[in-house]
């Protein structure tokens, strides 16, 4: 059973922003005049079978009750085969909201792929219909340095 990168299932489920820390741990508010892409936080590692090449948010910043359409490109190292997980972790600055290890070959039948998936370029694009109840974000973003 191999571990890919969370992010593929990650975006479709929230967006994150994230704290970084370092040992002078002193706090500095900014206000973030980005997009909402700007926000989304890769954090694999070298090992990872998925790296992450691009994400694109469409209307950037997602609107409450419209429709999001993500565009995802990466590159796989090798086939993922059949019975491959994916451990996902979604945090909303140090918060977690999710860790949960998926299925990833049932996972991706939500972007039309199946497993196998063979090496290479890994593209997709995914239509999330948004509820007009989502709570508003701070475009603020505390950071510990």
């Amino acid at each position: 059973m191999k571990l890919l990168t969370p992010v593929v299932i990650a975006v479709l489920a929230t967006l994150s922003s994230a704290a970084t820390i370092s040992p002078q741990l002193y706090i500095q508010s900014e206000s973030v005049q980005t997009t909402s892409t700007d926000l989304i936080d890769v954090c694999g590692n070298s090992s990872d079978l998925l790296t992450v090449k691009d994400i694109t948010l469409n209307p950037d910043p997602p609107q409450k009750g419209q429709t999001l359409t993500i565009d995802f490109k990466g590159e796989l190292r090798e086939e993922v085969p059949e019975g491959t997980s994916v451990l996902v972790q979604v945090k909303y600055g140090l918060v977690q909201l999710l860790k949960k290890e998926f299925d990833f070959c049932e996972q991706v039948k939500n972007v039309d792929e199946e497993c196998p998936i063979p090496a290479g370029d890994l593209v997709f694009t995914k239509q999330v219909d948004l509820p007009k109840e989502i709570p508003p974000v701070s475009r603020k973003r505390n950071r510990l340095r």
